[in-house]
């Protein structure tokens, strides 16, 4: 039987990646083509998830979906279409369909596979939740997002747009699938104009948000690097744990990186980051061996780690000491009580060495996800490690003055 394709989703469905993501524009064939893939991949008795933001929509569009395809290749047995519903293929294969609206309801059954239908308007607890269900007859299965995207700082592109491993995405224009109705994406864009709607709407862009304090001129191809320039003549960490009241409960432990060095007659920051959410003793931990790390590349150990203490009632020092007995390598922490607005330090901080281009990122799944948040910045989901590197900038100033 013919299946009638554009390349990018014969390029999607060629992929062995475990993660997968189909980032596209309205009209570029994401749900047909994710429907397709999990008939395909289905195996004999097995079991898999088909995910949907909400019901409504599970019903509206991805039910719908995906019973089209299936019948049009003659594998469809039946549906139960009463919540919640489920499919059945032709080889005993069975198609959970789900809400992810809340989550923890995703846990349950092992699964071989599934399918995230617009991931971008689900919490990234669902992706989270979803791929430690892969383990159906005890092997690995397979998960694939399909969506239009949000901005940089989003989870989807933290996900599948830094590098993970195992992960792979694969973006489509509304334009690049010939089967929509003639003139569809002109007659879109004469309504959208030239904005940066338009091109996350119709390119599948991951565009900055409006109103972003930082041009996106300033974050050009230029401010990546891969590896540690030697000879750095200053090394900092900041730490910004995230524990202040006015955390939201899903915000990172940002650590940024920096190291100084001295170009065409200018300071030059060098920036990592690494986010990861975890407690207090894992997060200490984790800022030893940064420090070690560190202080192993550009032939000079680490200077100062700054801490944020806002909000950890004064506890910090002593997980700190714990942890570098425990590690057996003491850092030169200090611990600091930000009481100045977090918007203006980051803007104080971040914003004059961005607008004179002096600030380089490293290409690491850290370094993008930081980007990521400068970009939206105020706008954005999160700006810990903007804040991070506030700290990380402030302590420099600090030590080569």
């Amino acid at each position: 039987m013919y299946i009638p394709l554009h390349p990018v989703q014969l390029d999607f469905l060629d992929s062995p990646a475990l993660y997968r993501a189909f980032i596209g524009g309205r009209g570029s064939g994401k749900s047909w083509v994710g429907c397709y893939d999990l008939i395909r991949k289905a195996r004999p008795g097995r079991t898999y998830l088909l995910a949907s933001p909400t019901y409504p929509m599970l019903y509206d569009s991805e039910l719908r979906t995906f019973t089209g395809v299936a019948r049009s290749l003659g594998v469809l047995a039946g549906v139960k279409a009463s919540a919640p519903a489920s499919a059945r293929l032709v080889n005993g294969a069975e198609i959970l369909m789900r809400s992810a609206d809340d989550p923890e309801r995703l846990r349950g059954p092992n699964l071989s596979g599934g399918v995230l239908m617009e991931a971008a308007l689900m919490h990234r607890d669902a992706y989270d939740i979803a791929i430690a269900c892969l383990r159906e007859g005890g092997e690995q299965g397979w998960l694939t997002a399909l969506t239009t995207p949000r901005g940089p700082s989003h989870w989807t592109y933290e996900v599948f747009a830094t590098g993970r491993p195992n992960t792979v995405m694969f973006r489509a224009k509304t334009g690049d699938n010939p089967f929509n109705p003639p003139d569809f994406e002109k007659t879109l864009l004469d309504q959208y104009g030239d904005t940066n709607f338009a091109r996350q709407e119709l390119g599948g862009e991951f565009v900055q948000l409006e109103g972003a304090e930082f041009p996106g001129e300033w974050f050009g191809q230029d401010i990546w690097f891969d590896n540690w320039p030697d000879g750095l003549h200053l090394k900092v960490i900041a730490l910004d744990p995230s524990k202040g009241s006015d955390g939201k409960g899903d915000d990172y432990q940002a650590h940024v990186l920096v190291g100084v060095a001295v170009e065409g007659g200018r300071y030059v920051y060098y920036v990592d980051a690494d986010l990861q959410r975890e407690g207090v003793v894992p997060m200490t931990e984790r800022t030893v061996r940064l420090t070690r790390d560190f202080g192993l590349t550009g032939g000079r150990p680490v200077d100062s780690v700054v801490v944020e203490e806002n909000g950890t009632l004064g506890l910090l020092p002593q997980a700190f000491d714990a942890a570098c007995a425990k590690l057996g390598f003491p850092i030169p922490y200090v611990c600091r009580t930000n009481r100045d607005n977090k918007e203006l330090r980051i803007r104080a901080w971040c914003g004059p060495p961005l607008s004179r281009r002096q600030l380089r990122f490293r290409r690491s799944p850290g370094g993008r996800m930081l980007v990521g948040q400068l970009m939206e910045f105020p706008q954005g989901e999160h700006d810990d490690s903007p804040d991070a590197l506030a700290t990380a900038l402030r302590r420099v100033t600090e030590l080569l003055q």
